[in-house]
């Protein structure tokens, strides 16, 4: 059991909305549309769009505003609720139908659960504690949650809503009329230590007491009254009471001795409750934050958001009409490049603006969240951005919800109404729904279609329609059932606007292939075109010929060539150098001057070969590779002894190489092969192209450098891959001559340079040279990131201490030391050499201590501790990682609850991908030169590398 703490108190709501709106003499003016040229307090707005209003349910309807103003961009999302429309409902939803509980829900889980339509996060909450949330709650006529100070938005019993104020009010009188006011209802007794408390089943978990006395109070059919079942003393947990029970919690000097002085089991006592002003007329009601406008006009809440009056982000809020029976919700994006947010009184002005008499604000933030039923769908899902990338689990929403059962088919929609434009022959799949006469989705109806005139194409039952040889125009008509129909405009062609061939400038050597993808616009719409619709040439046929399926075949002979692709009078036109110019780098004769990395454990062996030479060399490199059976990839990693640059200084080419090219000697397995290349300042590029081993014999394998590569380059590693064999897998590969690449079409040789310019400094160490790390190691000591244990070792299987650990990130990230931040260390003196960077690092929240005043900076750090580390640098940085599918790791359980949201989000983005059999190890010391790959990654991911 955990005690719960840190609230997400309302009393820190503390500044005037004077300084939010402006003087207390300013007033809002309603206006008729959001969509006016400019809106009261909010920057210029410089343009404005909105999307077609949708209807998504009789009674609802949704649609997106996005602003330019000279602040930035701003989005908005609303929702309309009339509640003069029979089909519609409004009420709150608890997550998981429970005050508090385990673990929240998000806004999407409560719409799908409950089958709302549209729908908002609501109350601010207990965020990192109980998870409760923090303001009113009636449900079905019940008041289930004690008012706070905040706004309350209430849905009464005639379907009006009302947004307003209320304060707690409660009585228990014992059988001798001695009577107490009570403090609250399902509130944490934390909060009250002299009170009287009263507790139901509607709180879904237990509670921790201090020293309470609880009594044990049984419901009696007459309003208001209750038996005494049981006092209980001194306890310090209460467990939720039996259904037909309440309890009731004493804490205090005053409140004990009431109840043991006054109370025994079989008493008949009189207990009521409720609120000031009444609100037993309300069926359900949901707090929230600040009220924002009364009549039209803004409102000096004196309850205000925990954050400055200038605050800037997303919100959620919620307004009414002057007659309680519209309804307008709203989600305003924020915290992004698409969306600046908006401030407190920037959202109580665009209610205003939408004729709104009253509003109040929900929580915002992060917590921001809009459900709407899509047309189409049968379920609600997120229709904004929420700020965090996912959405947050929230304590309740607020959400509407259609009460016709499912009707006849009325509505049909085709292509989502879009008109369908397709070249000849091309297919296009055409998904329709159907609605009934509320516009609620019937999923399970058939629709049946048409194409008018049927020259113009064909379609199959489940909506696929094929065009035809000709052009022309007509319509697709799609059918329900009952006879309910709608009509989509089609229209093919056989010409094209515009056409694009891929790749468009390309260098290719003699005898290598290319496909080439071509792709048309009509109308301003682009699609690709099938090759049968190109007729593709070339302008020189010795240069090399291409096929009808756009597969160019290069010559023998070098020179410029262009390829034609033409449909109708529209041609698009490739230039393509044909021919290499190769300058020989390492002969591969010399298996002495290469090395197999270990890394991925026993995969084979390097021998030099005479079995397969080739070119005139007395041996060729033999990459006798022994995959064993298993998920991932299998490695045969090696590389050069010593450096090979790319370009050689002798080269002397006045242009840099396009890539590398090696001979290989094929065996047919389709393996992969993978390039590596080291750039000046250490970082690793890796060759556009991973060419598979699908030939038998001696062939010609170049590797195409990045546009972004910059010279010189040296080979970091070439590797054989295996990706999950299914049975062991063994054989050799050879290779022979690896060369730096050169178009022939831009090739130029220059005289020697009596003077070239010097070779780039490198921080290395003596202990790395053969260690699979040493490039990624060099990289970051050059940038002075990393450091060794003394000018010549690393020691890169040495452990990592905690020490070292936040000296990594804090070099990584450039913050400066702050050694006066670790006064409250005991065991980190001001003169120890890291402790300025514990300071920084405590500081950007990246590392804490572990408690009794103590930082442990000898500790050694597992992976555990490391990847956290790592996110919570990637989060000081705003760059933390969302979305994606974490990896499943097998050792899972090992990871340690406080690190499992990091790792996830960390393996989801690739920045941490485990031993590469499917574990993790996570409590498994970290070692300094994995220590360099997670600080490179993290450095990459957060655009921390020049």
């Amino acid at each position: 059991m955990l005690w719960k703490q840190g609230l997400k108190r309302t009393g820190a709501w503390a500044l005037s909305f004077a300084l939010i709106f402006g003087t207390s003499s300013a007033v809002i003016q309603p206006a008729s549309a959001a969509s006016v040229a400019q809106i009261y307090g909010w920057p210029s707005i410089i343009s404005s769009t909105e999307t077609p209003k949708m209807i998504v349910t009789k009674g609802v309807t949704y649609q997106t505003y996005s602003y330019q103003t000279s602040s930035g961009p701003i989005v908005l999302h609303e929702t309309w609720t009339d509640l003069t429309d029979p089909n519609v409902a409004v009420r709150p939803v608890l997550s998981h139908d429970n005050l508090e509980n385990e673990s929240n829900e998000t806004t999407s889980q409560m719409a799908v659960r409950t089958g709302a339509v549209a729908g908002t996060n609501g109350d601010y909450f207990e965020q990192s504690a109980s998870g409760m949330a923090l303001g009113m709650s009636t449900r079905d006529g019940n008041l289930i949650h004690s008012p706070s100070s905040a706004a309350v938005l209430g849905i009464t019993s005639d379907n009006k809503i009302v947004i307003d104020k209320y304060k707690f009010s409660g009585l228990i009188t014992a059988a001798n009329n001695e009577y107490r006011y009570l403090s609250g209802l399902n509130v944490h007794p934390a909060s009250y230590p002299n009170g009287l408390i009263v507790m139901t089943r509607d709180l879904g978990f237990w509670e921790m007491l201090t020293n309470a006395t609880v009594v044990v109070l049984e419901k009696l059919p007459s309003d208001g009254q209750y038996k005494v079942h049981d006092i209980l003393p001194a306890q310090t947990v209460m467990e939720l009471p039996y259904p037909g029970y309440v309890k009731l919690i004493a804490q205090g000097t005053d409140a004990v001795p009431f109840v043991t002085g006054n109370m025994k089991p079989g008493d008949i006592v009189k207990m009521t409750y409720g609120t000031n002003p009444d609100s037993s007329n309300l069926k359900y009601s949901i707090g929230g934050g600040p009220i924002l406008l009364k009549g039209g006009s803004w409102y000096n809440d004196p309850v205000k958001p925990d954050s400055t009056p200038n605050y800037r982000g997303p919100l959620t809020g919620v307004g009414i009409t002057s007659d309680g029976r519209h309804m307008l919700q709203v989600a305003v994006d924020g915290r992004s490049s698409e969306s600046i947010g908006l401030t407190y009184s920037q959202m109580a002005n665009y209610f205003a603006s939408r004729g709104i008499s009253d509003a109040m604000l929900l929580d915002g933030g992060g917590s921001t969240d809009m459900v709407v039923r899509q047309a189409g769908d049968t379920k609600a899902t997120v229709a904004n951005s929420p700020s965090d990338g996912v959405e947050r689990r929230v304590a309740n929403g607020l959400f509407v919800y259609s009460t016709s059962a499912p009707g006849k088919a009325t509505y049909v929609t085709a292509n989502n109404g879009n008109p369908v434009e397709l070249f000849k022959t091309m297919t296009q799949k055409i998904s329709s729904y159907v609605r009934d006469e509320n516009y609620n989705p019937l999923p399970n109806e058939t629709v049946t279609y048409k194409v008018e005139p049927a020259t113009l194409g064909t379609i199959s039952a489940d909506g696929t329609f094929t065009a035809g040889n000709g052009a022309g125009s007509g319509q697709i008509i799609a059918t329900a059932s009952n006879g309910a129909t709608t009509a989509v405009p089609v229209t093919v062609f056989d010409q094209v606007d515009t056409l694009q061939i891929s790749p468009s400038v390309l260098d290719l050597g003699n005898g290598e292939t290319q496909s080439f993808t071509v792709t048309g616009t009509f109308h301003g719409s682009k699609f690709a075109m099938k090759p049968e619709w190109v007729k593709f040439s070339t302008s020189d046929a010795s240069l090399g010929t291409i096929n009808g399926q756009g597969l160019f075949t290069a010559g023998d002979q070098k020179g410029t060539v262009t390829v034609n692709a033409t449909v109708g009078s529209v041609t698009a036109r490739s230039t393509l150098g044909i021919g290499y110019v190769t300058k020989t780098l390492n002969s591969m004769a010399n298996a002495g001057e290469w090395t197999l990395s270990t890394r991925w454990g026993d995969v084979g062996n390097l021998s030099a070969s005479t079995a397969q030479v080739h070119g005139g060399n007395p041996a060729s490199l033999a990459a006798n590779y022994a995959f064993g059976a298993g998920t991932g990839l299998k490695q045969f990693v090696f590389y050069p002894k010593d450096t090979v640059a790319i370009p050689s200084p002798a080269d002397l080419a006045t242009v840099n190489p396009m890539g590398v090219g090696v001979w290989v000697y094929g065996d047919n397995s389709n393996l992969k092969l993978v390039a590596s290349f080291e750039r000046p300042d250490g970082s690793t590029i890796q060759a556009t192209n991973q060419p598979r081993v699908n030939f038998n014999g001696w062939k010609y394998v170049t590797f195409r450098l990045p546009d972004t590569a910059k010279f010189p380059l040296k080979l970091d590693f070439l590797d054989i891959v295996a990706e999950n064999p299914g049975s062991d897998v063994h054989g050799s590969i050879y290779f022979s001559t690896f060369e730096s690449v050169y178009a022939a079409r831009t090739y130029a040789e220059r005289q020697p340079d009596p003077t070239p310019p010097p070779t780039p400094t490198v921080v290395t160490f003596a202990d790395i040279q053969n260690h699979w790390g040493r490039s990624i190691i060099e990289q970051l000591a050059t940038k002075g990131v990393i450091s060794g244990k003394d000018p010549q070792h690393f020691d890169p299987e040495g452990n990592l201490t905690r020490a070292e650990a936040v000296t990594l990130l804090v070099r990584a990230l450039g913050l400066q030391p702050q050694p006066e931040l670790t006064a409250s260390y005991t065991d980190v003196s001001k003169d120890a050499w890291y402790a300025g960077n514990v300071g920084a690092a405590v500081k950007a929240g990246i590392a804490t201590g572990i408690g009794n005043g103590q930082f442990a900076p000898d500790n050694l750090v597992d992976r555990n501790q490391a990847a956290a580390m790592i996110y919570n640098a990637l989060q000081y940085k705003g760059k933390a990682p969302t979305g994606g599918t974490p990896i499943a790791f097998q050792d899972a359980s090992q990871i340690a609850p406080w690190a499992k949201a990091k790792i996830d989000a960390l393996s989801a983005a690739k920045l941490l991908n485990g031993n590469g059999d499917g574990t993790l190890s996570p409590t498994k010391n970290t070692s300094r030169a994995e220590s360099a790959v997670m600080i490179l990654n993290m450095m990459k991911y957060a655009g921390l590398l020049n």
